[in-house]
């Protein structure tokens, strides 16, 4: 009688343990997914609750949490996309955490016949740019475009070959050479290429932020907010990655 009260102890300790342990969804803007996948680690080991990341254009995953009504935690870089994310009251709170300044990664072919941002223009370059529906460097292209001398902003938008749904891809194409250059959001995003890059002439470039939200369709709010505090102390992480952290 005693063994089997034991085990029926046992047992009502492990269902309990279980029905409180959670999964919690993080989807992230792709170019800053790799120091959200550190912190999602670091949370596995320390926590009953595990963390799954999802990652896609800031614009596309924010799409499968307003259409699927799901996730727990969502960063992101563009304002647009955060401004979107209010309209359709998919976040609760959230917090400026990155400032990233777009550049131009140039292929192993690129970097011998381009040597400053006005050399985009010449013909023949081949460009990779981003979906503005998909991802903010989209957005960010166009709006640099927009500050541009008009000749050298349609000179530059018929050298774009190909429009890309995450920086990923673009980084992609330029080691492969399928393209010369491709516009990346930071400089942080590239140390792993060997690559090497040109800057945007301040005048014309646009700096973009990165957010952190609470998505509020979470199941488990208690402990999606636990994971918020868990990031937000953690912002260390993004630094080692070579983003700049805002305070």
């Amino acid at each position: 009688m005693m063994r089997y009260s034991v085990l029926v102890f046992m047992f009502i300790l492990f269902f309990s343990f279980e029905c409180h342990s959670y999964t919690l969804y993080w989807l992230t803007g792709a170019g800053i997914k790799r120091p959200a996948q550190m912190i999602a680690k670091a949370y596995n080991e320390t926590h009953k609750d595990k963390v799954v990341i999802i990652a896609g254009g800031s614009g596309q995953v924010l799409n499968q949490i307003i259409q699927s009504k799901r996730g727990d935690i969502y960063t992101l870089v563009d304002v647009d996309f955060l401004n979107r994310a209010k309209r359709f009251n998919a976040i609760s709170t959230y917090k400026k955490i990155l400032k990233l300044t777009p550049i131009f990664l140039l292929s192993r072919i690129g970097e011998k016949k381009i040597g400053n941002f006005y050399d985009l223009s010449k013909v023949g370059t081949k460009i990779a740019g981003g979906n503005p529906k998909a991802m903010c460097l989209g957005k960010t292209f166009e709006q640099i475009m927009s500050k541009l001398p008009s000749e050298l902003a349609n000179k530059i938008q018929k050298n774009i070959r190909i429009r890309c749904l995450n920086v990923f891809q673009i980084v992609g194409y330029v080691k492969e050479g399928v393209v010369d250059a491709g516009i990346v959001l930071d400089k942080a995003l590239i140390k792993s290429t060997h690559l090497k890059y040109i800057t945007i002439p301040q005048k014309y470039n646009v700096n973009r932020y990165g957010y952190v939200a609470l998505v509020s369709y979470s199941k488990h709010k208690e402990a999606a907010k636990e994971l918020y505090n868990f990031i937000l102390t953690h912002l260390y992480v993004y630094k080692n990655y070579g983003f700049e952290v805002l305070k």
